[in-house]
């Protein structure tokens, strides 16, 4: 009796250890969940499911029917480590979308619509380490949308629409260039520039530059300053410096001016030169009102 007692309070033992290892809680839908919901794969969405396990760590919403995501489509998943939005049908990003996703090393936005990215799209994004832009109708990226990418490994931005006409090219290239050994080319076939080419041309973005191509007449590093706000006041002061000198200069003109037409009025009256002389050899009107009035 014992024994048969001591078996089936070992056997609630192990049954209750295992409901306790183990999620039992239904995984959001259209959704599957692995490693007691850290992983989570979606399919046949059309929105981003709001119910999702907010310590996932690995989120997979490739190959879905998305449009679009809501401003806060992942504001609450803050462990996620890696994002797949391969292959959907997003032509634009909100705003900060991603700001909450301080964790992620891992984000494919990759065979998608994208036609613009959104200012500081990525800047919160410091941990990342591979980032999948190809394959989208992309003409240029924001100034500076990658700096804050410093531990950034891979990128991909092959087969997009790169328009190397606009002076909005400028920063993608000469980043190509500074960063070219992290570019990859999708495909595989890893040619120069990794598949990186001007629409239209096929020329390689990261040889585009102000001084070699079209690009002459972009602003100039010196314009751009003379329109941020620290250029601004700099400017503002010059303007102001001048305004002080211009009058002084002006001054000390006039009065050598004065001084120099009273000594020459002086010598013609001392040598009784006519009116008509003055009028002729002070051809200067001020000069001439001045000897005019000075006449004894």
């Amino acid at each position: 009796m014992e024994r048969w007692f001591s078996r089936i309070t070992m056997f609630w033992m192990l049954f209750l250890g295992e409901v306790q290892s183990q999620d039992w809680t239904k995984c959001s839908t259209g959704c599957t969940c692995d490693g007691n919901k850290m992983s989570v794969t979606c399919n046949g969405l059309k929105n981003v499911p709001n119910d999702i396990q907010k310590d996932a760590k690995k989120l997979n919403l490739g190959f879905n029917s998305l449009s679009k995501l809501s401003p806060t489509a992942f504001h609450g998943l803050k462990e996620l480590t890696y994002l797949d939005l391969d292959s959907n049908q997003l032509q634009t990003l909100p705003p900060r979308v991603f700001d909450s996703l301080t964790k992620l090393t891992y984000l494919s936005l990759g065979s998608n619509q994208l036609q613009r990215l959104p200012e500081g799209v990525f800047d919160k994004l410091t941990e990342l380490k591979e980032l999948s832009l190809y394959n989208n109708q992309l003409r240029s990226v924001p100034d500076k949308a990658f700096e804050k990418l410093s531990k950034l490994e891979t990128i991909t931005l092959d087969t997009n629409h790169w328009d190397c006409e606009s002076c909005d090219i400028l920063y993608l290239s000469q980043w190509i260039r500074e960063n070219g050994d992290i570019v990859k080319d999708s495909s595989g076939s890893y040619t120069d520039p990794d598949g990186v080419t001007c629409q239209g041309t096929m020329e390689s973005v990261n040889k585009i530059t102000k001084e070699n191509t079209f690009q002459a007449g972009c602003p100039t590093t010196t314009q751009q300053m003379a329109t941020s706000p620290a250029s601004t006041t700099t400017t503002e002061t010059m303007t102001v410096r001048e305004k002080q000198t211009k009058p002084r200069m002006k001054i000390f003109q006039e009065e050598l001016f004065s001084k120099a037409s009273i000594f020459f009025c002086q010598v013609i009256f001392t040598q009784h030169v006519s009116l008509v002389v003055i009028h002729i050899l002070a051809e200067i009107p001020l000069l001439h009102i001045v000897c005019v009035v000075r006449k004894p």
